[in-house]
C-alpha cells in the first residue's frame, strides 16, 4: 500500500485517457462502481461507466455521482419465452436478476421445453452483451478497463487483446457462490484464464484472495473493501445512536441487505423467542416467495408482531436507518465456500452508523470483529448462541462498550484510505501492461 500524502497516492498517471468501468447491472446506486469512478478521475482517468437496462431502469444514458453511464439493452431471440413466463408465474423480477436466479427470484417454469427456452434466452442475452459491450471498447479505446465480477471479464479478455489495461474485480468467489446454475468446472476453467489475462485481479475479502491464490497459483490479488465514505460517518460519530438500549425500553436488531437464502434471517426471527422486548427489522429487497416464507415463519413463531419488512432504503437514508438499531446483524451462513469467506458490506456500514455487530463465527468476518472489539461472534446455524448473543450485545453496559469500539474503528475503516489501496492496484496494473 502507498504510504506518502495524499498528493502521491493519486499521482496522475491517466492523462486525461479514457477508462471503462463495467458492470452487468444497472449500476444505480452501487456504490463500488460510484467510487472506482472516483479514484480513477483523480488518477487523471476520465471514467464511463458501462451497465444494461432493467425492468425498474431503462435509461440508455444517464450519469452517477458526476460519472456518464452507458446501459447497453442486450437481447435474443427468445425473449418471448421470459415474457411468457414472468405472465404465467405473474412474479416481476428484481432489477438485474438473472433469468433463472434461484437467489434474486427467476421463477423456474415447471415446463421442461420452457425452461430450455428461457436458459437459451440467457444465454443468447449474455453473448449479445458481449458482442454490445466491446463494440463500446473498440469505439472508446479505453486506457484502464475494470471488469466487476466474473460475467464481464469475457469483455476484459477482448480489451486486453485490444491493447487496454485490465482489472479484474472479483466480488465473490464466483465459482462457489449461493444459487450458482453453471457447471463449476467450467467457472473455475475461465476464471483461470481470467485471472492470468488480467494486469491486475483484486477482490472484496481477504477470505476470497487466498482462495485465488491457492486455486489459481497467483500473487494474492489485492483486497479492496466494500467500506463507505468517511462523509457517511460524520455525523454517526459525532453523536450516539441505540439510546434505547441503554434504556431497555425499545431494543432493536436490525439487518440490512438483500433478504435472500444463507443470510441469517431466518435464525433472527426465531432467536426472538428467547428474548424479550426486542424487535427485528429487515432493510432491504426480497423475492416475494421468499418474503412470504419469512412471514409465514414468524407467524409460526408467534413473533410477527416484532418483526418488520422496511424494504429497501436509498444510499442516503442507509445511515440513519442503521443508527436507529442497538445491534447491526451479519449472520451470514456457510452454505457455500463464497459465503463462508464473505466479509459483507453490511458489517461496514454498521461500523460507519457506530453500530455493533452480531456477527457469523467465520474467517474473514470473525476476524474484523475481534480485531476491532466492535461486537460478538455466533456460531452459525445455532438460533440459542444467536439468542444468547444477541442478549448480552444487548445489555446496556455491554451496547455502550460496543457502540464506543464501533466509533473507534470507523475512523480507521473508511474509504478515505481504501481508495488509496485502490489507486495503488491501478498503478500497479498500469505499470505491468
Amino acid at each position: 500500500m502507498s504510504t506518502g500524502t495524499d498528493k502521491q497516492a493519486f499521482e496522475q498517471i491517466g492523462t486525461g485517457r479514457p477508462a471503462l468501468i463495467i458492470r452487468r447491472g444497472p449500476s444505480v446506486y452501487d456504490s463500488r462502481i460510484v467510487r472506482e469512478a472516483d479514484t480513477l478521475r483523480k488518477l487523471g482517468y476520465e471514467p464511463l461507466i458501462l451497465a444494461v437496462v432493467s425492468e425498474d431502469v431503462h435509461q440508455t444514458r444517464d450519469e452517477q455521482a458526476g460519472t456518464p453511464v452507458i446501459r447497453l439493452e442486450p437481447t435474443s431471440p427468445f425473449a418471448w419465452a421470459r415474457s411468457l413466463q414472468r405472465k404465467l408465474t405473474r412474479r416481476p423480477d428484481p432489477a438485474g436478476a438473472r433469468a433463472d436466479s434461484p437467489e434474486l427470484g427467476g421463477v423456474r417454469s415447471a415446463n421442461p421445453l420452457m425452461r430450455i427456452a428461457v436458459r437459451l434466452h440467457r444465454w443468447m442475452r449474455t453473448l449479445d452483451f458481449y458482442r454490445r459491450a466491446i463494440a463500446v471498447v473498440r469505439e472508446v479505446r479505453p486506457a484502464l478497463v475494470h471488469c466487476n465480477d466474473y460475467n464481464t471479464m469475457w469483455v476484459g479478455v477482448a480489451a486486453r487483446l485490444m491493447g487496454s489495461t485490465v482489472v479484474y474485480d472479483s466480488h465473490e468467489l464466483w465459482p462457489d457462490r449461493n444459487g450458482r446454475p453453471e457447471p463449476r468446472w467450467w467457472l473455475i476453467a475461465c476464471e483461470f484464464l481470467f485471472v492470468h489475462v488480467a494486469h491486475r485481479t483484486i477482490t472484496a475479502s481477504p477470505g476470497y484472495s487466498e482462495v485465488m491464490a491457492r486455486r489459481y497459483r497467483i500473487e494474492p490479488p489485492g483486497v479492496i473493501r466494500n467500506i463507505p465514505d468517511a462523509s457517511m460517518q460524520s455525523s454517526a460519530l459525532a453523536s450516539s445512536n441505540g439510546d434505547s438500549a441503554q434504556t431497555g425500553e425499545d431494543r432493536l436488531a436490525l439487518y440490512v441487505g438483500a433478504l435472500t437464502t444463507g443470510r441469517g434471517l431466518e435464525l433472527s426471527i426465531m432467536a426472538l423467542n428467547h428474548l424479550e422486548d426486542v424487535r427485528l427489522r429487515l432493510v432491504g429487497p426480497a423475492r416475494p416467495a421468499y418474503l412470504d416464507e419469512l412471514v409465514a415463519l414468524a407467524d409460526r413463531e408467534g413473533v410477527s408482531d416484532r418483526v418488520e419488512f422496511a424494504g429497501a432504503v436509498s444510499p442516503q437514508e442507509l445511515i440513519e436507518t442503521i443508527r436507529e438499531a442497538s445491534v447491526g446483524l451479519a449472520l451470514i451462513q456457510p452454505i457455500c465456500l463464497s459465503y463462508r469467506m464473505s466479509l459483507p458490506n453490511k458489517v461496514f456500514e454498521y461500523v460507519a452508523a457506530g453500530l455493533p455487530v452480531l456477527g457469523s463465527d467465520l474467517p474473514a468476518i470473525g476476524s474484523l470483529v475481534a480485531e476491532h472489539r466492535i461486537g460478538l461472534l455466533a456460531a452459525p446455524g445455532e438460533v440459542e448462541d444467536v439468542a444468547a448473543k444477541l442478549g448480552e450485545m444487548l445489555d446496556p453496559e455491554r451496547n455502550s462498550a460496543f457502540r464506543e469500539a464501533a466509533r473507534e474503528a470507523a475512523r480507521e475503516l473508511n474509504w478515505d484510505h481504501e481508495a488509496v489501496r485502490l489507486a495503488d492496484q491501478y498503478r500497479t496494473a498500469a505499470g505491468g501492461s
